[in-house]
């Protein structure tokens, strides 16, 4: 191994090692509590050698973000791995995120933390902002490809544009996760207890709907006749 490829894993190591003590200590306290000073000690580093890696807290938390949604970006890949219909992909990618977000609910806040100040004037020339931009991109992509994919077997409308077809989708997506996340750390919409409403049903009234909804009439034929059988 060559000296400056040896210093690059150094480098990228020790940035790994400043996240995990970031996730620990931000993940414990909240992000308002938190303090750089703190994150440096759990690092076992110097605030000094901290702020080599990222200039702020906003930064580092984005950098949390960036691993979440690189982890999240990871999970849809695999969701194409299976061999189903576009519309069955759609559903799976909607089960996908709301399984990742159940279980990984600081992730979630990291997400909608770092939306909140995405304009931000110290993010606008990170890297690491620019890598969760390309998580975007990419999410959005899975979601527009899987449409893709309905359209051509025969499983999705096709009288729908995949793109816009998609943004609404994932923001739908988004705002019910919203929901129920806000129920899950105690401040919440209290409509959903007194409407007497399950999450759990929630989610999949709501993920059958998407798939209804863009359905061909044959595919929901199918569907009605498959259900009729069991």
């Amino acid at each position: 191994m060559s000296t400056e490829e040896r210093k690059r894993r150094e480098k990228q190591q020790r940035y790994n090692r400043i996240v995990d003590a970031a996730e620990r200590v931000i993940f414990s306290k909240g992000i308002e509590q938190a303090t750089m000073q703190e994150i440096a000690h759990e690092a076992e580093l110097s605030k000094g050698t901290l702020y080599l890696y990222f200039r702020s807290k906003n930064e580092l938390y984005t950098a949390i973000a960036r691993r979440g949604s690189d982890t999240l970006n990871q999970r849809f890949a695999k969701v194409f791995a299976s061999d189903c219909s576009g519309l069955e992909l759609i559903r799976r990618i909607g089960e996908t995120y709301l399984d990742f977000v159940s279980e990984n609910p600081e992730y979630f806040k990291a997400f909608m933390y770092y939306e909140s100040m995405s304009e931000v004037d110290e993010l606008r020339e990170s890297e690491i902002a620019a890598g969760c931009e390309e998580n975007r991109r990419e999410a959005l992509s899975f979601m527009v490809r899987a449409l893709q994919i309905g359209m051509q077997d025969g499983t999705i409308d096709d009288s729908f544009d995949p793109r816009e077809l998609a943004i609404v989708l994932w923001s739908s997506t988004r705002g019910i996760t919203t929901i129920t996340h806000m129920k899950g750390v105690g401040h919440y919409f209290k409509v959903l207890d007194e409407m007497e409403i399950q999450v759990s049903s929630l989610f999949e009234n709501f993920l059958d709907l998407v798939g209804t909804g863009l359905a061909t009439e044959e595919a929901r034929m199918k569907k009605m006749t498959d259900s009729q059988k069991m």
